[in-house]
């Protein structure tokens, strides 16, 4: 059928229109180049395109700037610790068996002394002296959960948008293989004498690591050398020699154990992926 001459490309996209019952793929000069069926609104326009971008140098950011005093912190406390550190002596006098509040006491000093990243072993031994073995876990394990929690806390408030904008190639493959492991990675990590607990639970919070999968970690991978320890104070405590070679055995095998863990883990850490070699032509 001759529709006859078309005289402008307007009447051709009326033409298309009536005859296949669509919008004409044509541009419409009523509707501007992009050919909208509908004039577009301001709301559609992207943000990026319109709004202004910083030119801030990174280490100006507020991520940064948090990070840094995260660093700050954690360099003050450990330098603190190794000229002012706690004594097994100091801390069995600070409290005592007797007092009334020495259950809360002990949970509390543990949390900060804890946080201000002085030795958990040093702290489960003290608890033993002072409390027996059985107490001696129970205010332990307590009081160091809670501090590795607080220093998670502020490790997470302070470090970690910088580490997730920031952190990049084999850093980044083991943030992402300890995130993917969860707890059993935070187990690990508690059982390796060459990892510093206290410093660890502010790294910790740096990463994508869940809040219950570090809690349920660190508990479980803390009660061993805990126990070892509240049972070598238990015992220094009563004069048992028996106990005190027990529990040295124990926590020298705790020790190598981990650190042959150590090796293992270090052999099977994420590496880069080799580059694919070019094809023959």
């Amino acid at each position: 059928m001759d529709v006859g001459a078309v005289p402008d490309q307007h009447h051709h996209g009326r033409l298309r229109r009536s005859v296949l019952g669509r919008e004409p793929s044509v541009a419409d000069p009523a509707l501007g180049s992009a050919g909208w069926r509908k004039r577009p609104r301001l709301g559609w326009v992207r943000s990026d395109l319109t709004t202004p971008t910083s030119h801030k140098p990174w280490w100006r950011t507020g991520a940064a700037i948090r990070f840094g005093l995260l660093a700050l912190i954690v360099v003050t406390l450990t330098v603190v610790i190794i000229i002012e550190h706690p004594t097994k002596a100091s801390l069995a006098s600070a409290v005592g068996e007797n007092h009334p509040l020495a259950p809360l006491i002990a949970i509390g000093g543990s949390a900060v002394l804890t946080t201000a990243l002085a030795p958990r072993t040093l702290l489960a031994g003290v608890g033993g002296l002072v409390f027996g073995f059985m107490g001696g876990v129970l205010y332990i394990m307590l009081g160091i959960t809670l501090g590795a929690l607080i220093a998670h806390t502020v490790g997470r408030f302070l470090g970690r948008d910088f580490m997730a904008r920031h952190l990049s190639g084999r850093l980044l493959q083991m943030e992402q293989a300890v995130a993917k492991r969860g707890i059993l990675a935070i187990v690990i990590s508690r059982m390796i004498p060459l990892v510093p607990f206290g410093i660890a639970n502010y790294i910790f919070g740096t990463t994508s690591v869940r809040m219950g999968a570090f809690i349920a970690g660190t508990f479980v991978g803390a009660l061993p050398a805990t126990l070892a320890y509240s049972a070598l104070g238990s015992a220094t405590a009563r004069g048992d020699a028996v106990g005190m070679s027990i529990a040295g055995v124990i926590i020298a095998t705790l020790g190598i154990g981990g650190s042959v863990g150590s090796l293992l883990i270090w052999r099977k850490r994420p590496r880069k992926a080799a580059k694919p070699t070019p094809a023959a032509a």
